[in-house]
């Protein structure tokens, strides 16, 4: 019988053979593991992350609030505006002007430019998004540092060699400030993802800027066969609808004469409009208007509306048509013809107007008494004078009201009050004559000095407004035939405004105007 005692030295060996095996394990692993290291230190010093742990991205702004933030939504959405596109065009675009409000306002005109793209997917690797800053005041142009916009629909590369090459060029600088919250460029990435195939964007946000830098930095750019310009630009703001439709009518007019003097109220994406205008002209494409509408199309409310529309610029061969009449001119034909259809109205409204006026009475025109045409909004003078001399003279350049109510006015205000004259009596009323005049729009004049200035203003066609700080003064064009001397004609023209003869000032704005004359014995 074995005592105890040699039955615990047994199991003491046992277990310390056990603990001798595990410690040589240890050792061997150790050792192993040593020379590894040693004999390949690149397992621990030259590790490289995936592409994607690196990167950076922009995240969506705006998902959920302009759009869907739901990706199958979201998707669903777009090939939806899509589908009611018409057919491709048949050149291949270089420039898109879109607008960028919320989609239930804006994406179907945005969906009729880039639907067009989808023939020429395949050879659009480069997409320039150039819009407005809305939430940040800055100068000059502002490019990511991200290497991916990021929307529902997934990640959209930025194309890093192009954006550096921008960044270095003067009124360019990185900047992810600007970038951070604006929509102007993330509402047109869904689009871009649905119709191209590979792409990488070049995300632009411009602040206070020249158009002329913006074009002839990123011209270069567009002349490539395979990029792509998309200039994102709302039109006109918060007017209600008819003066909207005016307003915005006068825009397309300008794209469509490569007219690049868009001002800040007629988009908040002009500085960006005209720049592709300014590349436009320099590349020979030429526009085409796909959609124009406002909100008050598509949302119902016609109080204070926004307007949208889509072109595309491309280099598509130009059927054979008349020489284009400038805007202005365009105007002018179509008041011309608008006073030679209702001139014997315009005429009866002025004549119940000043016989109202010498009873100290307002005469207000009904719309059963005229055509439905002078309740139109329209802007007019009433010119009144006795032997040839001027008795009176009172007009809106603007227009605000009906056609027909403003000549009422006007004549009322040229009789009774122009501060030049005293009010016209009921016996004088028989030796006054009258001629009316109806305005166009206006338009910017540029020049580079005073004489440059004078080079541009056409004697007898041209009516002119200067303006400086808070002066202001306005000769109709018949005032040509008094001063026929165009120096003489805008010295006068300064001294209404308030100034000196001799004044000058490279902040003198000029617009020029037509009007269509009409006198009581025509």
């Amino acid at each position: 019988m074995k005592d105890n005692s040699d039955i615990d030295y047994k199991r003491r060996t046992h277990y310390i053979i056990i603990a001798l095996l595990g410690i040589a394990v240890l050792w061997l692993n150790y050792c192993s593991l040593r020379a590894h290291v040693s004999s390949n230190s690149r397992l621990i010093t030259d590790y490289q992350p995936k592409e994607d742990e690196l990167a950076r991205y922009r995240n969506p702004a705006v998902a959920g609030i302009f759009y869907s933030a739901d990706k199958d939504r979201l998707d669903s959405e777009v090939e939806h505006y899509l589908a009611d596109t018409a057919s491709p065009l048949d050149y291949q675009p270089r420039i898109l002007i879109v607008p960028h409000a919320g989609y239930v306002y804006s994406a179907s005109t945005a969906a009729k430019a880039y639907g067009r793209l989808q023939k020429y997917a395949a050879k659009i690797k480069n997409v320039i998004l150039l819009g407005p800053s809305h939430r940040v005041a800055f100068r000059g142009a502002a490019l990511p540092s991200a290497d991916f916009f990021a929307t529902p629909l997934g990640a959209v590369p930025v194309n890093r060699e192009l954006t550096a090459q921008l960044a270095a060029l003067p009124g360019f600088k990185i900047d992810d400030h600007p970038h951070k919250e604006e929509h102007s460029l993330e509402v047109q990435l869904p689009f871009l993802q649905k119709v191209l195939k590979k792409f990488k964007i070049i995300p632009v946000v411009y602040g206070e800027v020249d158009p002329g830098l913006l074009a002839q930095a990123l011209e270069p750019l567009v002349e490539r066969d395979d990029t792509l310009l998309v200039v994102s630009a709302d039109l006109s703001h918060y007017n209600d609808y008819e003066t909207a439709r005016e307003l915005d009518g006068r825009t397309a007019d300008m794209v469509a004469n490569n007219q690049a003097e868009l001002e800040n109220h007629m988009s908040c994406g002009a500085d960006g409009i005209n720049a592709a205008l300014l590349i436009a002209k320099e590349a020979a494409l030429r526009p085409e208007m796909l959609e124009l509408l406002n909100s008050g199309d598509t949302s119902g409310d016609k109080q204070r509306v926004v307007g949208y529309g889509a072109w595309s610029f491309g280099e598509g061969e130009k059927p054979a048509s008349k020489p284009k009449l400038s805007p202005l001119e365009r105007e002018t034909e179509n008041l011309k013809l608008f006073a030679a259809a209702y001139k014997d109205q315009l005429r009866r409204i002025v004549s119940r107007s000043l016989a109202e006026a010498v009873r100290h009475k307002h005469y207000s025109p009904a719309r059963k008494d005229y055509g439905n045409e002078l309740f139109d909004k329209g802007a007019s003078f009433v010119t009144l004078k006795q032997n040839g001399e001027l008795r009176g003279c009172v007009g809106t350049v603007v227009p605000h009201v009906a056609v027909a109510h403003d000549l009422a006015e006007n004549a009322y205000r040229a009789a009774m009050e122009d501060g030049r004259f005293s009010p016209l009596t009921e016996e004088e009323l028989s030796r006054t004559r009258f001629s009316i005049s109806l305005l166009t729009g206006f338009e910017r004049v540029p020049y580079w000095d005073e004489s440059d200035l004078l080079n541009r203003i056409r004697p007898g066609i041209d009516g002119l407004i200067i303006r400086d700080g808070d002066r202001q003064g306005l000769f109709l064009p018949s005032v040509w035939k008094e001063l026929p001397d165009k120096a003489e004609f805008l010295k006068n023209l300064k001294v209404k405004a308030g100034f000196n003869p001799s004044y000058w000032s490279n902040n003198i704005k000029v617009y020029r105007f037509r009007t269509v004359e009409i006198n009581d014995e025509d």
